[in-house]
């Protein structure tokens, strides 16, 4: 088989293969759940990220679709939009959207087994793409099964949405290939594409809307896989054309995708998370050396699951998806592979040892995640299915002797790590002690368990099982089987150890709960919710141990735990709190002023659950009081409640403001209005506030009397009607006596404009990321409309895209009709 060129086996070509494999996995993964399924019943209960992001985002999302709140959501932080807040989790996925077929009683049900749904798909992808690379369709479907189930998926069954880009990728390097196909190792000149430009212009717009941050990974991969792969074995103009139908396929595909990617865009630009650039000396060093370790560590056994690392594991890699191993295989097939073609110049090899060199560069590592300073290595999926590829390729050979000594290199991989486990080391009181190695011991247990069972099977398929198989006939000749039963033997072992990849890292997760957290879990946020009165729009917030429930119930929270909120919201906790947001909203227990001020009502303590319940002993917020336990949870309702929209008879301008130290006001944030200095200077000398000075506050601090007092004139001020709704919202302020701004806690974000009585009114960034708004004396109604910023010009550039690609597909028409 030539370096690019590929063909398929014609025999080969049973469209019903795909079909069994996509059937297959999806049952493999269901297997593999079903211990948990019939030990812990169902729904399905993982830990962390899966119990508290994954399940909860779902339920929000289709029930905002049900009720047609396709722009901003209310229910989510302090409001946001819902490409915005959700678009790197499900908003693009199709696999949520096939959730919108059933009640929204079933999605806890349901998760495990859209799960499965995108193993199937992966499998079947990848055997779409490996088998133009192998002889015999089993050999494709082994490679499909190992990438599907390979430690990456495993790891992040805890980032539900994750699979859903992995799940693809393959299909989307396939149509690459085969638009590069049309003018690879071919003379320079141009010929129309057709259906595969098509193809991957479409594939493009839908791998960029599934999921943005895994498209950007992948655009990278895709150049240097064009380098390796093509411009090195074509002439300088071939390989300009080349590039350039991909250059534009991929161009157009992204404007197809715009609509959608430029509201995702605009809800999360200005995220702190994307300001952390890598710089300095963590561009080539790791923190530590224990990362280069547990990188070697990643392909070679069961993986770790995310939050809870075992041998060389430190905080770097907490949330990293740090993990490779292929099923049973482990690196056995690459350095197989490796010795095979040790003379050989070959695309495969050198895609992986660049990628080698990428996973243990920093720099380089960083440069699929956009450089962010964060450790991620979310990006191992696409050379796994390389790995995957060269292992399909190896095992077809059959009994090589390149492949026994990658089956023993990859045991003694393994016993290393094993032996590590063993070393004497010194405890916290200095003491030697054995087998104090690795933390999370029994999740590491397991883990080396699996994969002993797992060599064991390797060492039998690399020197047990005959390269063929014979049979003596009646007349006594020997003749060989036909049949391929080493095919079916590897097939199976392959696929029994998928299960096991799969089982036991799901074991790991689920088991982290005792079945008494499940069932609370279950109990406390699915089947029941806390009832209290909503009938004036407030927010409430629960403790750190039920974090997101109240996302469940339907109540608004100034509790969230949710990356990608707009960047006002950010802006707001560092500007007027002092508090740095980074992946979730959870103000200190002492900050009664910005509770106030964000219309927080209602504290709900787990009173079942929590083991510090700091409300219970009184030593909660100031102001809050108990109202009632229900659903296990106990209630505080706050006294210094302020409805939404009210007015203030100070301000302070952000220069001034940032001379105090903000968490030490924090009482003052419902004394004064922060205002940027510019708008101060436009509407100080219009307004009936009156302006007070860093040093006046520092002179004159608030005490809780006069910070309750404050609460009740804010609260007497506050807007008699306040309506919501997925535009936007409506209000009736209270009778004004004269002009004023009037503060909503909504995040200042592109795309709000107002009218007061019907008349355009500019809204006033207030307190660095909320939102005020100038009113005269009286009482006014205010209507606030939010168009998604990105709305219009993104559905422009998507029916541009979409009107280039059908003039596209009407040309080639004309050329092949007038052929």
């Amino acid at each position: 088989m030539s370096e690019t060129k590929v063909n398929y086996m014609t025999n080969e070509k049973k469209w019903y293969v795909p079909v069994i494999v996509f059937f297959s996995a999806f049952l493999m993964y269901v297997i593999s759940a079903l211990p948990i399924f019939i030990g812990r019943g169902l729904p399905f209960f993982y830990y962390g990220d899966y119990n508290v992001q994954q399940i909860p985002f779902y339920i929000a999302a289709h029930r905002a679709v049900e009720n047609g709140d396709f722009f901003w959501n209310w229910n989510i932080d302090l409001g946001g939009t819902m490409a915005g807040d959700f678009a790197f989790y499900l908003w693009g996925s199709p696999f949520f959207w096939i959730t919108m077929l059933f009640d929204e009683s079933m999605i806890p049900y349901l998760m495990p087994f859209l799960m499965a749904l995108k193993y199937a798909c992966a499998a079947t992808c990848a055997y779409l793409y490996i088998r133009r690379y192998v002889h015999k369709y089993s050999y494709a479907m082994v490679g499909g099964y190992l990438y599907a189930f390979s430690g990456f998926n495993a790891c992040n069954i805890v980032f539900n949405h994750f699979t859903d880009s992995v799940a693809f990728f393959p299909l989307y390097l396939l149509t690459f290939e085969n638009l590069m196909a049309v003018d690879d190792q071919e003379e320079a000149r141009y010929r129309y594409s057709g259906s595969k430009f098509v193809a991957f212009a479409l594939m493009t717009a839908f791998m960029a809307t599934v999921n943005y941050y895994f498209f950007f990974g992948q655009v990278v991969f895709l150049l240097i896989y064009f380098v390796v792969r093509y411009a090195r074995n074509n002439k300088l103009l071939s390989t300009f054309v080349m590039f350039n139908k991909a250059l534009f396929g991929g161009v157009l595909g992204i404007m197809i995708a715009a609509f959608f990617l430029l509201q995702a865009y605009a809800g999360i630009k200005g995220n702190t998370r994307l300001d952390n650039y890598i710089n300095g000396y963590n561009m080539l060093i790791y923190p530590s050396e224990k990362l280069l370790w547990d990188i070697v560590k990643s392909v070679s056994m069961l993986p770790d699951i995310i939050g809870k690392g075992t041998l060389f594991y430190t905080g770097t890699v907490k949330n990293a998806s740090l993990a490779a191993y292929i099923p049973m295989f482990g690196m056995s097939g690459v350095i197989a592979y490796f010795l095979l073609n040790r003379k050989k110049k070959n695309w495969e090899k050198t895609m992986l040892i660049i990628c080698f060199v990428t996973a243990f560069m920093p720099v380089l590592n960083a440069a699929f995640s956009m450089f962010n300073s964060a450790y991620y290595a979310r990006w191992y999926y696409m050379p796994i299915l390389i790995m995957c590829l060269m292992t399909a390729q190896v095992v077809e050979r059959g009994k090589s002797p390149q492949l026994k000594k990658g089956a023993v290199a990859a045991v003694l991989m393994f016993l290393f790590f094993l032996g590590v486990y063993f070393l004497p080391s010194k405890n916290d009181d200095g003491e030697m002690v054995m087998f104090n190695m690795t933390e999370n011991k029994t999740i590491f247990l397991r883990d080396v368990l699996g994969t002993a069972i797992l060599c064991l099977m390797l060492l039998v398929i690399a020197f047990v099982i005959p390269k063929n198989f014979r049979k003596t006939s009646e007349n006594g000749n020997e003749r060989r089987f036909v049949t391929g039963i080493r095919d079916q033997i590897i097939l199976w072992a392959v696929v029994v150890s998928c299960i096991i990849s799969t089982f036991i890292p799901l074991k790991n997760g689920s088991g982290i709960i005792s079945d008494r957290g499940k069932t609370m879990w279950q109990t406390q946020m699915l089947f029941n919710k806390v009832e209290v009165d909503q009938s004036d729009f407030c927010r409430g917030e629960v403790d750190s141990t039920s974090t997101n429930y109240d996302m469940v119930w339907g109540i608004p929270s100034i509790h969230c735990f949710l990356s990608t909120v707009p960047s006002e919201i950010f802006d707001f906790l560092y500007g007027s709190c002092g508090i740095t947001r980074t992946v979730e909203t959870n103000l200190p227990v002492e900050r009664s002023g910005a509770r106030a001020i964000l219309s927080g009502k209602y504290y709900f303590e787990n009173a079942e659950i929590s083991k510090n319940r700091v409300f219970h002993n009184g030593e909660g917020t100031d102001g809050y009081f108990y109202l009632k336990n229900e659903n296990g949870f106990d209630v505080f309702e706050n006294l210094n409640f302020i409805p939404m929209g009210f007015t203030f008879d100070y301000y302070i301008t952000e220069s001034e403001w940032e001379d105090l130290e903000a968490k030490e006001h924090d009482l003052d944030l419902t004394r004064v209005l922060i205002l940027p200095d510019d708008v101060a200077d436009e509407y100080g000398d219009k307004l009936i506030m009156t302006e007070m000075t860093a040093e006046e506050i520092s002179e004159n601090p608030i005490s809780y009397l006069e910070f309750t007092d404050e609460c009740t004139k804010r609260a007497q001020t506050s807007c008699t009607e306040f309506t919501t709704d997925t535009y936007g919202f409506t209000a009736r302020t209270a009778m004004l006596k004269d002009n004023t701004l009037v503060f909503f806690s909504v995040p200042f974000t592109e795309g709000f404009s107002c009218t007061v009585d019907g008349v355009d009114t500019p809204i006033i960034k207030a307190d660095y990321g909320l939102m005020a708004i100038p009113v005269s004396g009286g009482s006014h109604e205010i209507r606030v409309t939010y168009t998604p910023e990105g709305f219009r010009s993104g559905l422009a550039l998507s029916i541009a895209g979409i009107l280039l690609l059908a003039g596209y597909i009407l040309v080639l028409k004309n050329i092949k009709k007038n052929d």
